[in-house]
């Protein structure tokens, strides 16, 4: 009976811990999600609010046109006691097209997660080096498949041209491998 409380009082431990654990991770994504609505929105004010107070300043290079977040999703959740990391995919550029990779860092401020915008910047910059080198690889691959589209079209001609040529001296050799009409000689 002892061993089946002590049991029973593990699971229940757990259990509080899981969803006490769940509910953090629930409540950093959400201000996460509100952070990031808000710089979309434009809406510097409540982005500030829920900002660290010593990072605040650095919202500047956030409201950057070149930054420009027309969408952003949320993913993994990394939450200690005092930290967390959400990985968050903003969607940028012109057409929204331009991924950029960044984990959002929010530290706790009075039981209340704060977006730490400095840490998120530094990750940020990280990530648009990442999105960049994936643009210019992509872009290279394109730039190779025309290269190599051209190269098998050239090579093609080239072979359709010696072919050509092949075909026109077989039938210049025949025609001097055929013995030319003797004249007689009158005897």
């Amino acid at each position: 009976m002892k061993y089946r409380t002590i049991f029973l009082l593990s699971l229940l431990s757990i259990f509080l811990s899981g969803c006490m654990f769940s509910s953090e991770s629930q409540n950093a994504v959400a201000v996460t999600e509100a952070f990031w609505q808000s710089v979309q929105d434009k809406d510097m004010e409540k982005a500030k609010q829920l900002s660290t107070w010593e990072s605040a300043e650095y919202l500047k290079f956030v409201q950057s046109d070149k930054i420009n977040a027309q969408r952003f999703e949320t993913g993994e959740v990394k939450v200690t006691d005092v930290s967390a990391e959400v990985a968050t995919v903003l969607y940028g550029g012109n057409g929204g097209d331009v991924k950029i990779p960044v984990r959002t860092v929010l530290v706790r401020v009075d039981n209340d997660w704060r977006v730490d915008v400095q840490k998120t910047m530094g990750s940020m910059v990280s990530g648009a080096m990442g999105a960049v080198v994936q643009e210019l690889n992509g872009f290279m691959q394109e730039s190779l498949k025309g290269v190599d589209k051209a190269l098998s079209q050239g090579i093609e001609e080239l072979g359709k041209s010696l072919n050509q040529g092949l075909e026109q001296l077989q039938k210049d050799l025949e025609k001097t491998d055929d013995p030319a009409p003797q004249r007689e000689q009158a005897i």
